[in-house]
């Protein structure tokens, strides 16, 4: 008898979007860490020509915000292993809300020593982000279809701080740097409250947690 040709299997990608399209709760998260990660980008334009034009600063001005930003991340990631008994969901969309709330100093022209402090407790906020939502995906996804979704999810993550670079320079050269790291704010500070009105709706269902 003539074999019986075996269908090809799918690509992983494409099992990967299958599995995240059925499920509101992976395609919720995806939608989150891209909005999160894509609104960090114009960050990365505004925060220099903030602290050159509109602060008349220096070279080590903007390098004591990096600093104070990466120090908070560092800290940060070392206080993720604690947080493992916290409630994922309202954990991860509490980081995005919290960091959203640090910004707001920044981009509504707190004073110098205020600012730096949000912009280290952005940082402190920031660390945890990338551990809290990826034990979401593996605690959300079914084990046979863990690989491929979380190819899908770095396929678009990976693109969206670029993105969000990308959108920066023309949004700083419209609206301003200050402006830009306003609305950066506001813009993450609005993703983390949608997204805990989701949380909560879904809770009161039984069906997240």
């Amino acid at each position: 008898a003539p074999a019986v040709p075996r269908p090809e299997p799918a690509p992983a990608g494409a099992s990967g979007w299958r599995t995240i399209r059925s499920d509101p709760r992976l395609l919720g998260l995806l939608l989150l860490s891209f909005g999160f990660f894509a609104l960090y980008g114009p960050i990365q334009v505004a925060l220099p020509l903030h602290v050159s034009q509109d602060l008349g600063g220096s070279a080590g001005d903007l390098a004591a915000h990096y600093t104070a930003f990466g120090a908070g991340a560092v800290a940060g990631g070392l206080v993720t292993g604690y947080l493992r008994r916290w409630p994922l969901w309202p954990l991860t969309v509490g980081i995005v809300v919290c960091f959203g709330l640090t910004l707001l100093p920044l981009g509504l022209g707190a004073p110098p020593p205020v600012a730096l402090a949000g912009f280290a407790l952005a940082g402190l906020s920031w660390g945890p982000y990338l551990s809290t939502s990826m034990a979401l995906f593996q605690r959300v996804t079914p084990p046979e279809s863990l690989s491929p979704v979380l190819a899908a999810n770095g396929a678009v993550t990976v693109v969206a701080v670029p993105l969000g670079v990308l959108a920066g320079g023309p949004l700083t050269a419209l609206v301003g740097a200050r402006s830009t790291l306003l609305l950066t704010a506001v813009g993450t500070l609005l993703l983390g409250l949608v997204a805990l009105g989701y949380t909560v709706l879904r809770r009161r269902a039984g069906r997240i947690r």
